[in-house]
Parts: structure tokens; C-alpha cells; sequence
């Protein structure tokens, strides 16, 4: 029994220091950062700086041409290439650097014709470079464009509503916007019936707190103009250096004292075994004078006339019609109408009509 004990005893002291010799086990793994790359060096790069953007040239003549140059720089340690300049409308570019060395200058000179501006503008100029930064530039150039001479109320006559018969007149004063003085060398119009006439203002008859000339244009519709439209140009000539003409549109019509409405009839398509409608037309008189219609016919015995007044020798009404049977096809027909009036003694009115 002792023994067993004894034996147990030495086998679990043999066992213990077994363990007691065994390698202790590994500490655990720490996960390492991972090694920092290093960064390469960036490589030299352009960078653009325009020292003055907007050019603005205040109040200029109008008809001038405006000259911009712009300095541009590079601030960089690369070339820069200036691979594009766009200009907007109304402006052009005369020339630009395209390569500007690292530190150094270069211009970009562009131009505005003011011909055909009037008041303040705007133009952009817009610049395209391999700066990485800064792709675009836009560049700006500002005016105030004035006539040199200018026309007042404004360089545009309309005459509404004016009669045969009658003449019409309007009146335009002209100075110089800087207050020197100019004369009126002559004055022609492009087309039409006008009558010119110009005179320099005197002290009585000045636009006040204006200086230098100033002088008076009377443009003037005769009572002999013919009926039609008014669409012309007036171009007065000046001694002003700086505007040596000077452009006048004139728009309007002139109208016949006795007028027509409408001033065709259409009977449009019709069928021609049955009677067709009236068509109306009204024959207006100016006010305060008297007019009579002694005889209204029509060329086309296919069409009937018949003369209504409406007010005693100021309105009528005429209204025409078609006979029903009308052989088939187109109808064109004329209504005229002599009048008392001395500078419309006929008035020829078209007809028109399809027959189904």
C-alpha cells in the first residue's frame, strides 16, 4: 500500500517537471503598420496670374476701336502655354504669347470695334492655359459708347399716321457729347420724299447746360409723298473729326386721306351651285371734309356690288357678293370706286374666289 503511494507520488513529480522544461508558448502576433511610402517630389508646375483683368475705358466715341493688352505672368516653375483665347461677340484678338517661361510676361492684346454699340458693354476674352490651377481665365473689357455727335430725342424719326395730302415734320436737335463745336456740312436722304433743312441754334434756341455747337434738323413729309411705307436712312455730314456722318433712321407710312377696308375681298372656296354671302368693305373720309362715291362697279359680271352709307359724306359701306351657277375654277375680279377726292379720284379693290 505504501508503495503505491510512494509510486504515484514519483510519477507525478517526474510529470511536473517535465512541464516545467517545455518552451513557454509565443506571445502573440502584433500586427505591424504598413511602411510609408515615400512620396515622390510633384513636378514643376505653370501657374497664371493676370495682373489686370478688366480693362475698363470709361466713356468712348462711338465708331472708335478699342484696344486692350493685357500682361499675363507666370508665377510658376514650369512653362505655361496658352493653348487658346476666345473672344465673345462684338470683339476680336490681335495677337498673344503662347509660351511664357517660368517668372516671366507675356501680353494678350485684343480689340473692340464700337461701330455697332451704343451705351454701356461688356466684352469677354477668355483664356485656356495648362495651368493645372487655374484652366480658364476670363478676361473683361468695359465701355461706355456714345455717339461723338449725338441726336436728340433720339437718331430715329416716326411718322404714325400720316395723310396724303397733309405734310408732317419732326424735329432733332444735334451736339457734339464732349462740348466742342462742329458744323452741319449737309444732309441727304437715302430714298423717299423728304424735305431737309438745318440750321445752327442760337442762345435762345440752345438745349441749356450743353456746350459747343448745336444744331436743328427739320425733316419733313410733304403733302405731294405717295402712299406706301416710310423705311429710309438720313446720313448728315459734319466737320467733327470723330463723326464725320451721322445716321438718321426714319420709319412710318403714309396713308391716303380716303382709306379701304380690308383692302382685298376673298371669298375664299365656295361651292357654285348655291348663293354665297357678302363680303363688306368700308370706304372711311377724313373728318371736316366731305366725299361721295359717283359710281362703284365691278369688271366680273359673276360678282354684284351695292353702296350703303353709313354717315353722309364721311362713311360707306360696299358690300359685293357672287351670283350663284359660277363655273368652276378660280374667280378674280376688280371693285373700283371713283371718289370726289382729288388725290384718289379711284381706288381699285382685288377680288378673289375659288368654285368647287
Amino acid at each position: 500500500m505504501t508503495r503505491r503511494i510512494v509510486c504515484s507520488l514519483a510519477a507525478v513529480l517526474v510529470a511536473a517537471a517535465a512541464m516545467a522544461q517545455q518552451p513557454a508558448p509565443a506571445a502573440a502576433q502584433q500586427p505591424q503598420p504598413p511602411a510609408v511610402a515615400q512620396k515622390a517630389p510633384e513636378a514643376p508646375q505653370p501657374a497664371i496670374d493676370v495682373v489686370e483683368k478688366i480693362k475698363d475705358f470709361g466713356t468712348v466715341p462711338k465708331g472708335d476701336k478699342i484696344r486692350a493688352t493685357f500682361d499675363v505672368r507666370n508665377t510658376g516653375k514650369a512653362p505655361l502655354e496658352i493653348t487658346q483665347v476666345r473672344p465673345t461677340c462684338g470683339c476680336t484678338v490681335a495677337s498673344f504669347d503662347r509660351t511664357i517661361p517660368p517668372g516671366g510676361t507675356g501680353k494678350i492684346a485684343a480689340e473692340v470695334d464700337t461701330t455697332g454699340f451704343s451705351g454701356p458693354i461688356s466684352k469677354a476674352v477668355l483664356v485656356f492655359s495648362n495651368d493645372p490651377a487655374t484652366p480658364q481665365v476670363n478676361l473683361v473689357i468695359k465701355a461706355d459708347v456714345r455717339a461723338f455727335i449725338e441726336v436728340l430725342p433720339r437718331p430715329l424719326i416716326i411718322f404714325r399716321n400720316v395723310l396724303q395730302g397733309e405734310p408732317a415734320s419732326e424735329r432733332l436737335v444735334l451736339l457734339s457729347a464732349d462740348g466742342s463745336d462742329f458744323k452741319v456740312e449737309s444732309a441727304e436722304a437715302s430714298g423717299g420724299t423728304y424735305q431737309l433743312v438745318y440750321k445752327e441754334l442760337g442762345e435762345k434756341e440752345r438745349i441749356p447746360d450743353r456746350k459747343g455747337s448745336q444744331w436743328e434738323l427739320t425733316v419733313t413729309v410733304p403733302a405731294n409723298a405717295p402712299e406706301g411705307m416710310l423705311n429710309q436712312k438720313i446720313v448728315v455730314k459734319t466737320t467733327a473729326a470723330k463723326a464725320p456722318e451721322v445716321t438718321i433712321n426714319v420709319t412710318g407710312a403714309v396713308r391716303p386721306v380716303v382709306q379701304v377696308i380690308p383692302p382685298q375681298v376673298n371669298f375664299g372656296t365656295v361651292a357654285g351651285d348655291a348663293l354665297v354671302g357678302q363680303n363688306f368693305l368700308v370706304v372711311n373720309n377724313r373728318q371736316g371734309t366731305e366725299l361721295q362715291l359717283s359710281e362703284v362697279k365691278v369688271d366680273n359680271p359673276n360678282f354684284a356690288t351695292e353702296v350703303i352709307p353709313l354717315q353722309a359724306g364721311q362713311r360707306y359701306q360696299v358690300a359685293v357678293s357672287m351670283k350663284a351657277g359660277v363655273p368652276k375654277g378660280a374667280q378674280k375680279a376688280t371693285v373700283k370706286i371713283s371718289t370726289s377726292d382729288p388725290l384718289r379720284k379711284l381706288i381699285e379693290v382685288p377680288i378673289q374666289a375659288v368654285v368647287q
